[in-house]
């Protein structure tokens, strides 16, 4: 891991400008009509009427206008494709899918890649954490929507880059905010300033909450610290997060009953056996770019720590995780015979350290349901039945070529990819293997896409590109048996995507974003719970999986008025599936809507602004036989309040979200056990938020 680190360092000695809020702001998605310009797909800033895949940016001060800032919920409502569920349980990250993948979330955000400001947030094998991540400090996000394994590797059937707001672009501008509700509030002093060639930011928030159901209290402190030089050539960047929560309980899921008639009741089993999580992060990550009249380079390195103690009620769960990794990219640009060529080159190396120790949950059990032998005290925490070493390494390295001619513009993309496991049993010898097991997967993965801009405003384009995504550290030691070590069963999914699309300007008012998929998937990562194990997930492979889809975003702006919306239609099945003698080909894979859409109107004066807008989702299987469904939804939400940056310094929201009270399936667990497969949204909520300072 050193010596690769040390290659990148050597080869890339960085410095690219850095960005301003001026420079930044015109690319708002509050003018949709003026070119809009990407990074997200590692190379220096592009059109995204160049790329040959589906890609969405958006402002989050004007295309997301006085939302709360609590969840990537509401900041990616209007981007086509991608759906997040937020499961209003503050043990578990929002479940984000894009076209599917990630659909199989237990917990945090899997088969979708996560980034910050070009540092990688998913870890080595596969999985994602967001919970840290502060979205008073997130300016603007990008979304790669598709398959990605030939850019970024395992896990990326699409991806999510979160940027920072930039600095202030003179002196010292400092701000406060606060959000409330009637069961939550949340306030953040944030302060940022430039010098020279100097620039910083830091933002400190606390967040506390009773939580929109029984037994979903919360607490939680957080910084995010951003400085940046100048200079000639390019850049040096530094960030650091710094994320403490205490409390968070887990209300668990509700059966269909409980959703039509008490959805803010909470699991009784989780209640007696105090489920709920204690987490703090810190994540130190340094970025140098370097940038010439041809070309560029950078290298990031980073480094993060995470300690969790997760009493759930099939066991008590902790570990203490460190994590390291490096990226690089060259970039260079040139002519020959009227042909403007890009060649790309880059590599990522991440290692994952978990030293996990499992206990017996002893909450709740009292007489002789309380047995002496592991639960000798009196304490929730009974005896050790894990402790092991978990080991994660992987390295990438990819190559992109693109040629461009007058208006067409031809790309291929060529990545491998290795990723290593290794556990170490501290306990006891496996029953085969040893007390040390690893298992290694790889896989390379081709992407080939044209572009073509039919006018200067508006292109077609069509890609044909692979996915990889490896079982992580947890999926693999969460053995059905219930014997100890790695699934040696469990192997990766591996898929290939074909994508049409058409995206630019109609008639000078409207931005149209359309795109046909087909997605073959084999070995697809299903979970599953067994009966009396007390919520626990496991995973399986199925034979085959289908995906065909078609995505629909529109945004039209009529001077002071813009409307828009989505339209996403998946058809997402088995197409080979044995589950014991039980065939399940052609059945719905469960957990993912066929059909999700929004629409939002936003008036905006000088001096403030009103949103109207509304989400749906249709009826969604939840199990792999679908003999269950979670009804369909509408939900209305509203927002109103001063603009953003005006002259008065003081920016208050009034909001009012799932307007008409509806009760619905937030997030759905899949092949649930005792009829549990719902996760119910919030009721109707009415926040306040003020902001101070410019």
């Amino acid at each position: 891991m050193s010596g690769a680190v040390g290659l990148m360092v050597a080869g890339t000695l960085a410095l690219a400008p850095l960005p301003t809020a001026e420079a930044q702001g015109r690319d708002s998605v509050a003018r949709p009509l003026q070119a809009v310009r990407v990074t997200v797909s590692r190379e220096s800033s592009r059109s995204v009427l160049d790329l040959p895949f589906g890609v969405s940016r958006l402002e989050v001060d004007s295309a997301r206008t006085g939302i709360r800032r609590g969840s990537l919920t509401e900041l990616l409502l209007v981007v086509p494709g991608v759906v997040v569920s937020n499961r209003h349980n503050p043990t578990q990250d929002p479940r984000l899918a894009v076209r599917g993948f990630g659909s199989r979330s237990a917990f945090g955000i899997r088969g979708v890649r996560v980034v910050r400001d070009g540092v990688p947030l998913t870890l080595a094998d596969g999985q994602t954490a967001v919970d840290f991540v502060d979205l008073e400090a997130v300016g603007s996000a990008e979304v790669m929507r598709g398959a990605a394994g030939a850019l970024y590797g395992n896990a990326s059937g699409g991806v999510l880059e979160l940027k920072s707001a930039p600095y202030a672009s003179r002196g010292f501008s400092p701000s406060l905010r606060y959000v409330a509700n009637a069961d939550a509030h949340r306030w953040s002093a944030a302060g940022s300033g430039s010098s020279g060639s100097f620039g910083w930011r830091g933002t400190l928030t606390g967040n506390r909450s009773d939580g929109p159901r029984d037994y979903s209290a919360a607490r939680s402190t957080g910084f995010f610290g951003d400085a940046g030089w100048r200079g000639a050539a390019g850049t040096l960047r530094a960030q650091f997060t710094w994320y403490d929560s205490p409390k968070a309980e887990n209300p668990g899921a509700v059966t269909a009953a409980e959703l039509r008639d008490t959805p803010a009741v909470a699991d009784s089993q989780n209640i007696r056996k105090r489920a709920s999580k204690t987490v703090g992060q810190k994540l130190l990550s340094l970025t140098g770019e370097r940038t010439w009249d041809a070309g560029g380079a950078s290298v990031t390195l980073f480094s993060g720590w995470r300690d969790l103690y997760n009493p759930q009620a099939f066991a008590i769960v902790g570990f203490d995780r460190r994590t390291l990794g490096a990226s690089a990219r060259v970039e260079q640009r040139g002519m020959v015979r009227r042909h403007l060529w890009r060649l790309t080159f880059g590599s990522d190396v991440q290692s994952q350290g978990d030293d996990r120790r499992n206990f017996v949950n002893c909450a709740g059990l009292t007489g002789a349901g309380r047995p002496a032998a592991t639960c000798p005290t009196l304490a929730d925490r009974g005896a050790e039945t894990i402790h092991q070493e978990e080991k994660v390494a992987s390295a990438g390295v990819f190559a992109r070529g693109e040629v461009n001619r007058a208006a067409l513009t031809v790309t291929g993309t060529l990545r491998g990819d290795r990723t290593t496991f290794t556990v170490r049993d501290y306990r006891a010898t496996y029953a085969t293997g040893g007390a040390v097991q690893s298992r290694s997967m790889g896989a390379v993965t081709p992407m080939f896409g044209v572009a073509y801009r039919v006018r200067p405003a508006f292109s077609v384009y069509a890609n044909v590109a692979s996915s990889f995504e490896t079982p992580t550290t947890t999926e693999l030691a969460n053995r059905p048996d219930g014997s100890a070590g790695l699934n040696r069963d469990l192997e990766p999914q591996r898929g290939r995507t074909l994508e049409t699309g058409v995206k630019g300007v109609v008639g000078g008012r409207v931005f149209v974003d359309v795109a046909l998929f087909d997605i073959a998937t084999r070995d697809e990562l299903i979970p599953f719970e067994i009966p009396n194990s007390g919520g626990r997930r496991y995973f399986r492979n199925a034979g085959a999986t289908q995906r065909r889809g078609a995505e629909l975003g529109v945004t039209a702006s009529l001077g002071a008025v813009e409307l828009g919306g989505t339209l996403t239609r998946l058809a997402y099945t088995y197409e080979e599936y044995r589950v014991g003698a039980t065939r399940l080909d052609g059945k719905d894979v469960p957990g993912v809507a066929p059909m999700t859409a929004s629409l939002f109107a936003t008036a905006r004066r000088r001096l403030g602004f009103a949103t109207l807008e509304m989400q749906q989702a249709s009826r969604t299987a939840t199990d792999d036989a679908n003999a269950n469904h979670a009804p369909g939804w509408v939900l209305w939400n509203a927002r109103a309040g001063l603009a953003p940056g005006n002259r008065f310094g003081i920016e208050p929201v009034v909001g009012v979200e799932n307007l008409f009270g509806r009760h619905y399936a937030a997030n759905i667990v899949t092949n649930a056990t005792r009829g549990r497969y719902f996760e119910p949204g919030a009721g109707r909520r009415v926040y306040v938020a003020v902001r101070v300072g410019r």
